[in-house]
């Protein structure tokens, strides 16, 4: 299970000691700065308390612990976003510069958001994707199932992934600020798509005979068949 930090780099685990050797806030900033320190501990806090402590039995209750983790990154979000504009508020020109470049070297962490194409890669967007060649393999529908639910699902799989495509810039926006916004849009799209999958996935789940949803329930990656018994993404 990916974890719950891994859905939004740079959002509950924000660099706050590098950002001020970075930026060097003085006087004023420096309280902002605490501001800022303290809200990335509740958003810290937050996601923490989201995160499951057992792996969900079948796949449609994997899918909704998997948006309720979605939903506990974009209230993240919120909670470090205000704080955040203050404290870019608050910086000269020349720190703020310091800020939206730091981390592109190579040397050191992101500032928020500043990892927004991990969280727009394949794999991120596979959240989302249902692994269809590898569930019609593993479950084998009948003719009726496959002309039915499967179907039904396949083609809201195919639905979400065009929903996610949108779903990140074309360019990573400048701003540690408008980076933010940009992980929180796609969080929220990502949380669209699955909403778009939920019900043709509960359709075609009890459609299933006990059997087929046995196997459909303990199915891993195609890739790792030791790992039957782990989760897909």
């Amino acid at each position: 299970m990916e974890s719950c930090n891994g859905l939004a780099p740079g959002v509950s685990d924000l660099p706050i000691e590098q950002i001020k050797k970075t930026v060097r806030p003085t006087g004023d900033q420096l309280a902002v700065l605490d501001e800022l320190k303290a809200a990335a501990l509740k958003a810290q806090e937050t996601v923490k308390a989201s995160c499951p402590t057992a792996v969900p039995l079948t796949p449609v209750a994997r899918l909704d612990a998997a948006e309720a983790r979605l939903d506990t990154m974009i209230q993240a979000v919120q909670i470090v976003r205000d704080p955040l504009q203050r404290f870019y508020d608050a910086l000269n020109d020349e720190q703020r510069h310091s800020f939206e470049t730091m981390g592109s070297s190579g040397g050191g962490k992101a500032p928020a958001g500043g990892n927004l194409a991990a969280l727009c890669n394949q794999q991120s967007g596979d959240v989302a994707k249902l692994p269809i060649e590898r569930i019609e393999q593993v479950v084998q529908p009948s003719g009726q199932q496959q002309e039915d639910a499967f179907n039904a699902l396949k083609q809201a799989s195919h639905d979400a992934a065009e929903q996610l495509q949108a779903s990140c810039p074309k360019e990573v926006p400048q701003t540690p600020v408008a980076r933010l916004d940009a992980v929180k849009t796609r969080l929220e799209a990502m949380v669209e798509a699955m909403k778009t999958i939920r019900p043709k996935l509960q359709d075609f789940y009890t459609s299933l005979s006990d059997e087929q949803k046995a196997k459909f329930n303990i199915m891993g990656p195609a890739q790792s068949a030791s790992s039957g018994a782990q989760q897909e993404n």
